[in-house]
């Protein structure tokens, strides 16, 4: 009852005024949340101070603002398609979410109000460096960028490590460390015999019962996290529609270069044109965002920022 009644004296009242444009405490307390649980995004060290969060938090109120300005000076809208995918985001996250937010005091009608401005943040990213824009990037620039940083594969992994009894996962000693990629070598000679990555898998799965492989196409970009370091460059230096067996501290893997016919690597590109474009533009369109934003006069109410930071555990003494 004591946070309901909190709440109630702060809902909608003005928190940061952006050159005239008010924003409340919920939308606020949704930036500052955001800021502290993913500091390294917006600029910060893993463990910033109170202050830097804080400041921030107000930047990206300010970009949020400037956002929402830009768009109408450019006299641009959301398409109902874009609008219908905000909505379909916010409830999603509302689904899984809902508790935590309605617990921190915003309600699903500001959330709805942030999902349609990271739509306009789009929608003016698109506009200036998609098709047609202003600085509208080559699609042969966007190609490269994709050729250059995207790969499609087939894999068998092994992990090199057991578990003892206690459950602990365990290195393997020296010769069963060279059995296991000793296997895979064998494996990859079958397949560059002929042998199909599926015939592999089963192979393999019937010698080692309860172990789970696969001969799933797989697509990965350069600098994803899912596989050892390395395994991106590697994997890229193979010649496509060749094999090979690759070994890091903790796995080995009997990779295959995929080679996929024109038409599935068009769809692959379509699927993934949008992230290279980002990859190639973001930073430049954020320092854009952000040179636009610090035109805008901002006029804080300290009192209410404060009750903000202590709502999302942040100490203002």
């Amino acid at each position: 009852m004591l946070f309901s009644f909190a709440s109630c004296s702060t809902k909608g009242k003005t928190v940061i005024n952006v050159s005239g444009a008010e924003i409340d405490y919920e939308t606020f307390l949704y930036f500052l949340d955001t800021v502290k649980s993913s500091p390294v995004k917006y600029g910060l060290s893993e463990k910033p101070d109170a202050k830097q969060i804080k400041q921030a938090a107000i930047e990206q109120c300010k970009q949020y603002v400037a956002v929402n300005t830009w768009l109408k000076e450019e006299k641009l809208s959301l398409s109902q398609n874009e609008k219908s995918a905000a909505a379909d985001k916010l409830n999603n996250t509302w689904r899984i979410f809902s508790h935590y937010y309605e617990e921190l005091g915003i309600s699903k009608q500001i959330l709805m109000k942030i999902m349609l401005g990271e739509a306009n943040r789009n929608r003016l990213f698109y506009y200036i460096f998609d098709e047609g824009g202003e600085n509208a990037v080559a699609e042969e620039d966007i190609k490269a960028f994709y050729e250059n940083n995207y790969i499609t594969f087939r894999a068998i992994n092994v992990y090199l490590s057991k578990y003892d009894s206690n459950g602990k996962a365990v290195a393997l000693n020296d010769k069963e460390r060279k059995a296991a990629i000793a296997e895979l070598e064998d494996l990859n000679q079958k397949l560059i015999d002929g042998m199909s990555t599926k015939d592999i898998a089963e192979l393999y799965q019937t010698k080692h019962p309860g172990t789970s492989v696969s001969d799933q196409l797989l697509f990965i970009k350069k600098d994803a996290n899912s596989y050892p370091d390395g395994f991106f460059d590697k994997v890229k230096a193979l010649k496509t529609g060749t094999s090979d067996v690759l070994v890091s501290d903790e796995y080995a893997f009997l990779v295959l270069h995929e080679d996929i016919n024109a038409e599935d690597a068009q769809q692959y590109y379509s699927l993934y044109r949008d992230d290279c474009l980002k990859s190639l533009k973001g930073e430049e369109f954020d320092a854009l965002v952000k040179e636009y934003a610090d035109k805008f006069k901002v006029d804080v109410n300290d009192k209410l920022v404060n009750k903000a930071m202590e709502a999302v555990g942040i100490n203002v003494k």
